[in-house]
């Protein structure tokens, strides 16, 4: 009776090993004349043989104005939809905006600053879901510290007012 409880158990072990998604996440820095013009996180889904990548980020633009920037793309497959989700936020409702590109996912738009903290804050310390063609991924949190830490430092070097005028 041990034995096919051990054969059972490696099986349901293996097959939850097999189906399951590994999550790799980076921080995305873009500087221009030193100074941060996008901050954000790259999200590569590493599933059998299917690789995506979901991004987002903050954007400041040569107006001064800011946005919010959601992609997903991969070589192996088409992305017809996507998605983020944080705990309490839902980031295709909070850029409010649909995907106009036939070619890939892509989304930008300004948002709500107060919100879009919160959702990156979210993301960071709780993780959150990102869904790819109706198929959830998790992010869990908290994000490694050295990616917190650079997109914290990112951003809060994107708004300080002595860059402004270099803009």
């Amino acid at each position: 009776m041990t034995k096919y409880l051990f054969i059972i158990f490696l099986t349901l072990h293996n097959f939850s090993y097999l189906s399951a998604s590994q999550v790799r996440i980076n921080s995305i820095i873009t500087l221009e004349n030193n100074i941060p013009k996008e901050c954000g996180l790259n999200f590569k889904i590493l599933e059998r043989e299917e690789v995506s990548d979901t991004k987002i980020s903050i954007k400041k633009k040569k107006d001064k104005t800011t946005t919010t920037y959601f992609s997903s793309k991969s070589e192996n497959f088409k992305i017809d939809d996507a998605n983020i989700i944080s705990p309490n936020i839902n980031l295709k409702k909070l850029l409010n905006k649909k995907n106009d590109n036939k070619n890939k996912f892509e989304i930008e738009n300004s948002t709500d600053i107060d919100k879009t903290n919160m959702f990156f804050q979210e993301i960071l310390i709780s993780g959150g879901k990102i869904i790819i063609n109706e198929k959830t991924h998790e992010v869990i949190g908290p994000i490694d510290s050295k990616v917190r830490l650079e997109y914290l430092f990112c951003t809060g070097e994107m708004f300080l007012p002595n860059y402004e005028k270099n803009r």
